[in-house]
């Protein structure tokens, strides 16, 4: 029996739910009734006598199978195989981005794991563009009908046949680059973002937060911050929980209170989100046109009668405006912002606004739209078979693994750390409910005011605190923290005292 001709009769659209293992055909019991299916059983049993089958609940087939399924079979060409393969390859590393970069000669290929890049392969010039094209153009979708190594491009890969496992989608952007010995000077960076379907998560929010990393005291004041209307906003650099974070969010509010409609404007989409009726956009390439059409989504999720909206990121000053009408108009209101802390996001939000609202700071420290603020870095954790105490460590050895200036921005802020071996991340945050008094030093543009309220008579507590608390816990290392946080570690000092 040879496989390849077996796979050449199971209907194209199916592929990615047959995997033919060991003589055995596994198919995922979704489309066991599906007539394609039926019609390929009674081809193969005529065409190649008795074929054993199983059948396997969706969730078992993607975990066991899905990576040894049929999907796009023999027909297709070698660069489709190998961009399918690539994406595989990913997922089984457990990296959270792919990037390609071609450099004219060659091209390089890098996985992000654990929010750190590693090598992963080079590519021949002329393979690797092809290869970035297919996973843009072929692969994925865009308002872009083909690829242009000269122009800026955004695109999403959606089509289960060739993704891997639980990959939900791939986010996907390019970027022309300058290289020197590529044609005409101009190579690409592509960079592709994998988004894990984690729609099977379930559990109250604080089960969701805490297996996230949060503390007991950031999951009350989350919870808290459901309960009531206003515009919260997560923010954080890429890459470091954002988007899973506001997903945990709305579906725990789906579970606790499915009386209430829940809308999503997303462009693009990242996650399904179950309960949550996910407005589409239009697909346009122009900036202004994507700008508005974002703006006419938020208009029509709210003329539909909602109760809670989740906008995604607020890269607009159109979409900033629509939240704080949202918020306004008596609705709670979920987004994601690029900050450098969770005060910070004040100071983004005026800087879109900037030109389009008249006294911005104002009209955001209304009582009625500003809710909540929340910002977070993901850091590596620590294995717990491989980690060693610093203290238990020689000088020269402990000198491989901490460089000495933060071994003394350490000896400022705590006495014992660890180190070594990394097998997952946890979360530093700070989750911020605002109260009229803290609005009205955020009014008043009494920032320090603000911070030093909310630490000490709120009993709030920085990121940068959360992660010297991981890092005395021996849950991280000091070195990989201070290099995830953006800050060095005695930075609330630096800060609270005002020293350099």
């Amino acid at each position: 029996m040879e496989t390849a001709k077996i796979f050449e009769k199971i209907p194209s659209k199916l592929r990615s739910r047959v995997a033919l293992v060991d003589g055995v055909l596994h198919v995922s019991a979704e489309v066991r009734d599906e007539p394609e299916v039926r019609e390929c059983y009674s081809h193969l049993y005529h065409s190649w006598g008795a074929i054993k089958y199983e059948f396997h609940p969706p969730e078992e087939f993607d975990k066991q199978y899905a990576n040894q399924s049929a999907r796009t079979g023999q027909g297709e060409n070698d660069v489709v195989q190998y961009a399918m393969d690539l994406l595989a390859k990913a997922y089984e590393a457990n990296a959270t981005d792919i990037h390609i970069i071609d450099s004219g000669p060659y091209t390089m290929i890098r996985f992000r794991i654990l929010g750190m890049l590693a090598n992963y392969t080079h590519l021949e010039g002329p393979f690797g563009r092809q290869v970035i094209a297919c996973l843009y153009q072929k692969m994925g979708q865009s308002s872009d009908t083909s690829f242009s190594p000269s122009e800026r491009q955004e695109g999403r890969i959606a089509k289960r046949e060739y993704l891997p496992g639980p990959v939900h989608s791939a986010r996907v952007h390019c970027e022309p680059i300058e290289i020197t010995q590529a044609q005409d000077s101009v190579g690409t960076s592509m960079a592709l973002r994998l988004l894990y379907d984690s729609t099977l998560a379930q559990g109250s929010l604080a089960e969701r937060m805490g297996r996230l990393g949060f503390t007991p005291e950031h999951c009350e004041t989350m919870q808290f911050l459901t309960r009531r209307t206003g515009l919260t906003i997560i923010s954080g650099p890429t890459g470091h929980g954002k988007s899973t974070l506001l997903k945990h969010i709305m579906e725990a509010m789906v579970e606790r209170t499915p009386e209430k409609a829940f809308f999503s404007v997303e462009d693009p989409p990242e996650y399904p989100l179950r309960g949550v009726r996910q407005v589409l956009i239009e697909k346009v390439k122009d900036d202004n046109k994507r700008a508005q059409a974002y703006k006419d989504a938020i208009a029509g999720a709210m003329r539909s009668d909602p109760d809670v909206l989740m906008i995604g990121e607020i890269r607009y000053d159109a979409a900033a405006l629509a939240a704080i009408d949202a918020a306004l108009t008596g609705h709670g209101v979920w987004a994601t912002l690029h900050a450098n802390n969770a005060f910070g996001i004040i100071a983004r939000l005026v800087s879109i606004l900037s030109g389009k609202a008249m006294n911005a700071l104002d009209l955001l420290c209304d009582p009625n739209v500003l809710a909540g603020l929340t910002y977070q870095r993901l850091l590596p954790v620590l294995c717990p078979e491989c980690k060693v105490k610093m203290l238990e460590m020689k000088p020269k050895e402990l000198a491989r693994f901490v460089p000495r200036d933060v071994q003394q921005r350490l000896d400022i802020v705590l006495a014992e750390c660890h180190g070594l071996g990394l097998v997952s991340q946890t979360v530093a945050a700070e989750v911020i409910a605002l109260d009229q008094r803290m609005l009205a030093h955020l009014r008043a543009e009494k920032m320090a005011d603000a911070y030093d309220y909310w630490l000490n008579e709120k009993h709030g507590k920085s990121y940068v605190q959360h992660a010297l608390d991981l890092i005395r816990q021996g849950v991280v290392d000091p070195y990989l923290a201070e290099e995830r946080l953006g800050v060095p570690l005695d930075f609330n000092q630096m800060f609270l005292e005002g020293r350099p």
